[in-house]
């Protein structure tokens, strides 16, 4: 197990104070504002912005968490089909899995379909 999910484990069992958590992770070249202190990714919020050729705007969010577990149980992004036509889902939906495998943050998918609509996932704070 890694030094620092120790740390967190101990600090979970009450063995040692998060003040001594925190002098521990300093001592391993941790500093406090790392994602280990602050939360992990899955706290973080999955966007997904889509503007349809018709005017729709269609704006998602939701904790990283919860889009992993909706991948794993549908295989797909609670997306309207229909503001996507002409863009492989499949192969999209593949890509968002594998970035938020990686806990990858920023923009992972811009799309610009041929009839204007645009479509951009990303993770956030």
């Amino acid at each position: 197990m890694d030094e620092k999910l120790r740390i967190l484990k101990m600090v979970e069992d009450g063995t040692i104070t998060a003040e001594q958590a925190a002098e521990l992770m300093a001592a391993l070249g941790a500093a406090p504002g790392d994602d280990v202190l602050r939360g992990s990714y899955d706290k973080k919020m999955f966007r997904i912005l889509v503007d349809g050729l018709s005017g729709d705007k269609v704006k998602i969010q939701f904790p990283v968490g919860a889009v992993k577990k909706i991948l794993k149980v549908t295989g797909r992004l609670p997306i309207p089909e229909k503001d996507l036509q002409g863009i492989d889902l499949s192969e999209m939906m593949d890509a968002v899995a594998e970035c938020l495998e990686a806990e990858i943050e920023g923009d992972f998918v811009n799309v610009e379909a041929a009839d204007g609509t645009t479509v951009r996932i990303f993770v956030d704070q």
